[in-house]
């Protein structure tokens, strides 16, 4: 073989050398590209697909989120008038003491009622749980009540509205609400009042509608009417000679 023939095979054989080299390393980092692409899109989806903790998914939103300073302590729940109840809340009715109810205020109720006649006093529930519908009802009755005596249709239901509330607006929809021994405005001056007066904050109770309150719960003196808050924030509200809206109030730095 002449020299110059030599040198030209042994450039070819060095030029495929390279070649493949060079191929073999573009595959290698397309390879390794490819895997790194595959492991982070199954880390992301994994990530994704991560279930939510059961108590950020059943605390209502505003709550969850942080976007409201708002209390969402159940039991301390503000329904009014200006407060329809809110979306969150559910009532876990069941049947006692004659009437429907939640099922958190069976057993305050009665162990109330079992130290109020330990005292000679007697407590009964009138009512308590009130559907939507039958509130309806009653809000309409009380409108055509009061247009008997009132000048236009705007002054009845605005005169309904301090006796009984809207539907929606009404604390009974909740179950936390009772009204005690027969719905009487004289009731005040009973025994069982004045029992109440002193011990229904103890199990958890308070007068919901007080008579120097309603210009704040826009609602009418009713001293049958108790709500239950549990123990330490009906004795707070108590001690403090507040309603609850301004309790909530004072809790959450909202105006009413």
């Amino acid at each position: 073989m002449g020299k110059h023939r030599f040198l030209r095979a042994f450039a070819v054989v060095v030029l495929f050398a390279g070649c493949i080299a060079a191929s073999t390393f573009l595959f290698s980092a397309a390879y390794d590209a490819g895997v790194l692409s595959a492991v982070s899109s199954r880390a992301s989806s994994a990530k994704s697909a991560r279930p939510v903790s059961s108590a950020a998914s059943s605390a209502p939103p505003s709550a969850a989120s942080g976007a409201s300073a708002k209390t969402y302590e159940r039991d301390l729940v503000l329904v009014s008038p200006e407060h329809p109840i809110p979306s969150w809340y559910k009532a876990n009715l069941t049947d006692s003491f004659g009437v429907t109810l939640d099922s958190s205020v069976v057993q305050p109720f009665a162990d109330m009622r079992t130290d109020a006649s330990k005292d000679g006093v007697s407590l009964w529930v009138s009512s308590a749980y009130r559907s939507s519908k039958l509130q309806s009802e009653l809000f309409q009755r009380e409108i055509e009540e009061y247009s008997k005596t009132c000048p236009t249709y705007a002054d009845a239901v605005a005169a309904a509205e301090r006796s009984v509330a809207k539907p929606g607006c009404s604390e009974h929809e909740t179950g936390l609400a009772l009204d005690l021994n027969g719905v009487q405005d004289d009731f005040d001056k009973t025994a069982a009042f004045r029992w109440l007066d002193r011990h229904a904050q103890d199990y958890g109770f308070i007068l919901r509608y007080p008579k120097d309150k309603q210009n704040i719960t826009k609602i009418k003196y009713e001293p049958w009417h108790y709500r239950y808050v549990g123990a330490a924030d009906a004795k707070a509200i108590k001690k403090a000679g507040l309603c609850l809206e301004e309790y909530e109030a004072q809790k959450t730095g909202a105006v009413h």
